[in-house]
């Protein structure tokens, strides 16, 4: 049975990266502040999935600059408790939401885990730092429908995701056309079953 989806968020890079790690491990990233960031930004690329942050580590959603220098990228929430993250450039946008969320994930790059013991998964720019001044502005996720455009002010909330405690492997689709004008990139977290 096809996997439901429901938009639940969106975050804005300029394309910088971003980390997708539990909550509690915020305090340990200091993306802006110790120039961390600035660090991690020589060792980029295609198969790098996680970095260790604190006593863990955060999964990596580099954004694909094929797709785009900036724009949104939405998160959906799977009623399998799957979550997606989308990359999208094209003219019918919402359309193409929905095409690549029930894309095959057969040619997936499988990614690095993540564990999410807090029960609180975040997504925060890797620029910035976990908490505090420099600290992303986190925003509990908000469920409603498929966004029809990607012309929003761009704004620096990301969202904040309560899931059950546990663990998600990543896998990555880096560009993939579906059509003249229609690209996306797909990140996906699937549950791991305890």
């Amino acid at each position: 049975m096809p996997v439901a989806w429901t938009h639940v968020g969106r975050f804005w890079t300029n394309g910088e990266p971003f980390l997708a790690v539990d909550e509690d491990l915020l305090p340990a990233w200091r993306g802006m502040s110790d120039e961390a960031y600035e660090a991690l930004v020589p060792h980029l690329d295609y198969e790098l999935s996680s970095i260790p942050v604190g006593a863990g580590s955060a999964a990596i959603v580099l954004t694909d600059p094929e797709i785009g220098d900036e724009g949104w990228l939405e998160v959906f929430r799977g009623d399998d408790g799957s979550i997606a993250v989308l990359q999208v450039s094209a003219e019918n946008y919402r359309d193409v939401l929905e095409l690549a969320l029930r894309f095959p994930a057969t040619d997936d790059q499988p990614g690095d885990g993540v564990a999410v013991p807090s029960g609180r998964l975040a997504f925060v720019s890797a620029a910035l730092d976990g908490t505090g001044d420099d600290g992303a502005l986190l925003m509990p996720e908000s469920p409603g429908a498929t966004p029809q455009s990607d012309d929003a002010e761009p704004d620096d909330r990301s969202p904040l995701l309560v899931v059950p405690p546990g663990s998600f492997t990543m896998s990555v689709r880096w560009r993939t056309e579906l059509g003249e004008d229609a690209a996306f990139a797909r990140w996906t977290f699937a549950r791991v079953d305890r």
